[in-house]
């Protein structure tokens, strides 16, 4: 596909690791980026075509203030979700009171590609790729997303979150079969990444000792370039970064529906307000 300057992208989650060699990819290759994120980065030499928002996903209504705000300037033609967070050690509520994992990873990013979906011109293309994990497979039974202190585990509140980020790209294009956005997640494989600086100090004693044999994240960010920019990546399928298919879970079709129900509630006040 041959790169058109002025083709619009949002990346979320794009001031650090791999969001942020994803940003610098498609912003070299003349994209107009959109970049969100929690904390400031230096940007400095990034030209006209560049805007960031400063973005906490732990806050929904300031989140979804912040994304109509962006829908009501541009019209994205790409967007990445790509946002996240490892698991805190203990149980953690959001002030919207909600598990911290589950809110950041994925509550957030379906109320996100909700607002841009409703706010995208019928007949202009949309394509919305989802940065999932390896864990995504972890669980046998479709997971109970309510999870309290006494339940809690760290990472099966992370595999759990990127599950459910997995499954949200076949949910938006049957939602949205008018809006016909196409949507695909991405499986990333390990690769090194500043996301484990919120873990303990052990954690990131042993993950500096493994980091120089991971895949360096500016290689992941060029097969997320191409399976954004091609045909043939959509239908709410999981890709590995080698761009082939992967296996996606089969669960009780009931618990599904009764899932996106709920998220559809919880969504709701936010997109109306």
């Amino acid at each position: 596909m041959e790169i058109q300057p002025g083709r619009r992208i949002l990346i979320t989650g794009g001031t650090s690791g791999l969001g942020l060699e994803i940003v610098k990819l498609f912003h070299k290759k003349g994209f107009y980026v959109i970049c969100t994120g929690r904390q400031p980065q230096d940007f400095t030499g990034f030209t006209g075509n560049f805007r960031f928002f400063r973005t906490d996903f732990s806050d929904l209504a300031e989140t979804a203030k912040i994304f109509k705000n962006i829908c009501s300037e541009t019209e994205p033609d790409f967007v990445i979700n790509n946002a996240g967070i490892l698991s805190p050690p203990g149980f953690t509520l959001t002030g919207d009171g909600f598990e911290c994992t589950f809110q950041v990873n994925f509550l957030a990013h379906l109320l996100v590609n909700e607002i841009i979906i409703r706010n995208n011109t019928d007949n202009h293309p949309l394509k919305i790729g989802a940065v999932t994990s390896p864990v995504y497979k972890m669980e046998n039974t479709f997971p109970d997303w309510q999870c309290d202190v006494r339940s809690y585990k760290p990472l099966k509140a992370y595999s759990d979150s990127k599950l459910f980020l997995a499954l949200m790209c076949r949910y938006l294009e049957e939602k949205y079969t008018k809006k016909n956005p196409a949507c695909f997640s991405i499986d990333p494989g390990v690769f090194s990444s500043s996301i484990y600086r919120t873990q303990g100090r052990f954690f990131r004693f042993l993950y500096g000792i493994a980091a120089p044999f991971m895949r360096n994240p500016a290689k992941v960010a060029e097969s997320v370039f191409e399976m954004m920019v091609n045909q043939g990546f959509s239908d709410g399928r999981i890709f590995s970064i080698r761009k082939k298919p992967e296996y996606m879970p089969v669960y009780d079709q009931r618990l599904i529906d009764a899932f996106w129900i709920s998220m559809n509630e919880m969504t709701e006040q936010y997109l109306k307000a």
